[in-house]
């Protein structure tokens, strides 16, 4: 088994998330911006990654790497809700919680080939998940393709977030934060 280490984007390994989506047969046409950017369509492939780039450097979160040793292998696109400016009026992903309930929502997994199958998408995901408690999320969202009537499998499949202890509350799953009881 791997050993495999999952961080969040920053300034200092924001090559390596280049890295990771300018790969062969990686994400290179979308730079993970569709629910970013309210013109994300009519971006091109350069714009799109200049404006992750920028979202980078100014410390606004966009998701976490996995990492074998030093080589990038996976990313999660984790971020608070808002920040996904495409979500305030999706019909399909509406906001069910209060506006000022710290909520984050899994919009995408990407494993490069070779590392598919291998158990590190559930890693990525408990990094995940991990990363945005340490920043205060109180909800994180995910919409699995198999039960979000979402054709896109790079949402992950809910079997990741039922063994991630989410729970299905309709066409979302939910992690909440449980309080300590008085």
């Amino acid at each position: 088994m791997r050993r495999i280490q999952v961080r969040p984007v920053s300034r200092d390994n924001w090559a390596d998330f280049t890295q990771l989506f300018q790969g062969r047969g990686c994400p290179h046409f979308c730079w993970c911006t569709s629910y970013r950017f309210s013109d994300a369509t009519a971006l091109s492939a350069a714009d799109k990654k200049a404006r992750m780039r920028q979202l980078v450097t100014s410390g606004t979160p966009v998701g976490v790497l996995a990492y074998d040793g030093d080589e990038p292998v996976g990313w999660c696109s984790i971020a608070p809700r808002e920040s996904y400016l495409r979500l305030a009026r999706s019909r399909s992903m509406p906001r069910v919680t209060p506006p000022e309930t710290s909520t984050w929502a899994v919009l995408c997994f990407f494993l490069a080939r070779p590392y598919r199958k291998q158990g590190i998408a559930r890693a990525l995901l408990r990094g995940a998940v991990a990363h945005a408690r340490a920043q205060g999320a109180e909800v994180i969202e995910g919409y699995p393709f198999d039960s979000a009537g979402i054709s896109s499998t790079h949402r992950g499949h809910s079997s990741l977030f039922a063994g991630a202890r989410f729970r299905q509350d309709g066409k979302r799953w939910v992690l909440e934060r449980r309080r300590a009881r008085p």
